[in-house]
């Protein structure tokens, strides 16, 4: 259109030029200058071109296209932080027993236990034949002295001090002539227990073992104290008793020390700075 406006633009100029002539072409050039005339006052001359519309409204969304291939796989990425530990989980089912472990090693040999109790007396054995007389003895004149019989007895004495809180602190052998007496034993010397709380038990054995008969001679020393600290008391301690059913012959008389039943273990010494003495006698059996 606009090209159609310029064509005919250029036409009326160049009409215009050839008004002044009388050629017979004049005829032609007044019908130009009328469809010129007849044209601009028509339509006029082409505007400037106006501005862009408004866009219109988008429209409505087409359908979904077919899906497209599988892409390739794509590079291991870098290993993500730790995540926090879960639950608890329930306690599994317990497993079958396992096999037997080796054999330890042998433990240390444990005290001493305490002698028996007394049995029950045997059942009395058969009379003896009756033994020969025997020869008349000569006629003295016994005075009151002379009727208490020989005491056959012994001390052991010794001045050494010992720390020895769980053992033998002393023995001393002794000759008893005959079966069917006792034996009286006594102790005198220094002895201490510190710890506060602890208890030290002093006592006899004979032939390796303690008495039964009746029971045992022992003497036990208990220490404590409200601060907890106990005090270095040493004293001078006795203690004695009776022993039976200790056959004839070489009987070895041993002194020990060591812990109090139930307690804890003190800190024993004995013989300090003193004579310790251990007493053996062999006495008559006691009335019934």
């Amino acid at each position: 259109m606009v090209q159609y406006f310029a064509l005919l633009l250029i036409l009326c100029i160049a009409g215009g030029s050839l008004e002044t002539t009388t050629t017979p072409q004049q005829q032609n050039t007044a019908k130009l200058k009328d469809l010129c005339e007849k044209s601009i006052l028509g339509h006029g001359f082409p505007g400037i071109p106006g501005s862009n519309g408004m866009p219109g409204m988008p429209g409505v969304p087409g359908p979904q296209g077919p899906q497209g291939r599988e892409g390739a796989k794509g590079q291991i990425g870098d290993k993500g932080l730790q995540g926090m530990a879960g639950p608890r989980g329930d306690r599994g089912r317990e497993g079958p027993p396992g096999k037997s472990g080796p054999r330890g090693i042998k433990g240390m040999k444990g005290e001493p236990g305490l002698v028996g109790m007394k049995g029950e007396p045997g059942i009395m054995g058969l009379n003896g034949r009756k033994g020969d007389k025997g020869e008349k003895g000569e006629s003295v004149k016994a005075s009151q002295a002379s009727v208490v019989p020989q005491t056959n007895w012994k001390q052991c004495v010794w001045k050494s001090e010992t720390g020895t809180n769980n053992g033998k602190i002393k023995d001393c052998t002794f000759n008893k002539l005959t079966s069917n007496t006792a034996l009286k034993v006594s102790f005198q010397g220094n002895v201490r227990s510190e710890t506060s709380g602890g208890c030290n038990r002093w006592y006899f054995k004979f032939n390796g073992n303690e008495c039964n008969g009746p029971m045992t001679i022992d003497a036990v020393v208990y220490n404590a104290w409200p601060s907890g600290r106990a005090a270095n008391q040493l004293h001078h301690r006795s203690f004695e008793g009776y022993c039976e059913n200790i056959p004839q012959g070489t009987v070895r008389v041993e002194l020990w020390v060591g812990k109090c039943p139930s307690h804890t273990l003190g800190s024993a010494h004995t013989g300090w700075n003193s004579v310790s003495r251990i007493i053996l006698e062999e006495v008559s059996r006691p009335q019934s």
